[in-house]
């Protein structure tokens, strides 16, 4: 393997996957869509005391390094983790600031928590009630969007995440006017993450040969878009961006393209960055479970941050070999707060 000096490693966020479970099953999604990899797995999510040993960990960390990283809570579907508000009470007692990603249906059950609680919000909202409701079961819309006013004027920041896919690729010239009523902070247009069946092929490869593992969850990710997907997305990027300059939205709406901008060289998420899953796994990728570099059962999580396999993932990411890499928004990321 080629040597190359590495860049200063600094943990600026951590993904806490509190739960693989949803109460949701988007049809596009890795975790519990069509071919979503959760449905098949067995029993083994951490337990609360389990999970406050690794905020114990990050902590010991944040304190010696002089800055506590920034934690986003997420699942599955956090809401649905049956100790949210202990875990939450846990991670302010030590002054962490807290972001939770969630599908919002689930937002009121915890109001005066994610209120007094929480920096930012992050709902998924795909689109106007019908489109949204067709990706992610009838009378969500209503739901959600009804949860996020009642967030209105509250402390948390609330980002709208949309997923960019083929059901809503006609609306986009109109969606960010659709959002404007509901106050929120910023709509972030996501990429929908899918792999086709060569970048599949060359993912397993790379993954068998650089680290001996036979990646088997990736294919949760598989989808062949339409041929003119691509063409059709980009023109009504490009119609909404034009009627924005002309009649800007009340809403702030940033687009976050995958791939890497040609002038950085590679991902800082490795360096900057970790997640650690529902059963324990740490991994740098909010999305692709099949490289794990070690779990929090066994080995603590800095020293695992810190660790050979960690190491050789990032020389991996350095040279640019996972194929999976051209499907995320993150290797845009210079820094790592929640405003991106």
């Amino acid at each position: 393997m080629i040597e190359m000096e590495m860049p200063e490693k600094r943990l600026e966020m951590v993904h806490l996957q509190l739960t693989r479970m949803c109460n949701l099953n988007c049809h596009f999604c890795g975790q519990w869509g069509d071919k979503g990899f959760f449905a098949n797995c067995g029993p083994g999510e951490m337990t609360l005391t389990e999970w406050k040993q690794v905020v114990d960990s990050i902590w010991h960390y944040g304190t010696e390094a002089g800055k506590l990283p920034l934690i986003t809570l997420w699942g599955g579907e956090p809401l649905l983790y049956p100790e949210f508000d202990d875990i939450v009470h846990y991670l302010r007692a030590r002054a962490f600031e807290l972001a939770v990603i969630t599908n919002g249906v689930l937002l009121d059950r915890y109001d005066e928590l994610i209120r007094s609680e929480f920096s930012a919000v992050y709902v998924s909202i795909d689109g106007p009630k019908a489109i949204h409701d067709s990706i992610r079961g009838k009378g969500v819309f209503r739901q959600a969007v009804g949860n996020i006013e009642k967030l209105k004027n509250a402390n948390p920041k609330i980002f709208l995440m949309t997923t960019i896919c083929p059901q809503n690729i006609e609306v986009l010239p109109e969606l960010p006017y659709l959002f404007d009523s509901l106050g929120v902070d910023k709509v972030l247009l996501h990429e929908l993450i899918c792999l086709n069946s060569r970048e599949l092929a060359d993912y397993k490869s790379w993954l068998r040969s650089s680290f001996g593992l036979d990646a088997t969850k990736i294919d949760s990710w598989h989808a062949e878009l339409p041929p003119d997907y691509q063409n059709r997305k980009n023109e009504k990027l490009a119609e909404m961006f034009r009627r924005l300059g002309v009649s800007p939205a009340k809403t702030p709406v940033e687009y976050l393209p995958h791939g890497i901008a040609e002038q950085e060289n590679y991902c800082l998420s490795p360096f900057r960055h970790l997640h650690v899953a529902w059963d324990g796994g740490v991994l740098f990728c909010t999305d692709f479970y099949d490289f794990s570099a070690g779990n929090v059962r066994n080995k603590d999580l800095i020293d695992i941050w810190r660790g050979e396999d960690a190491e050789n993932f990032r020389r991996e990411i350095m040279l640019r070999r996972c194929p999976a890499c051209s499907h995320c928004s993150w290797q845009r990321n210079r820094e790592y707060s929640f405003e991106n």
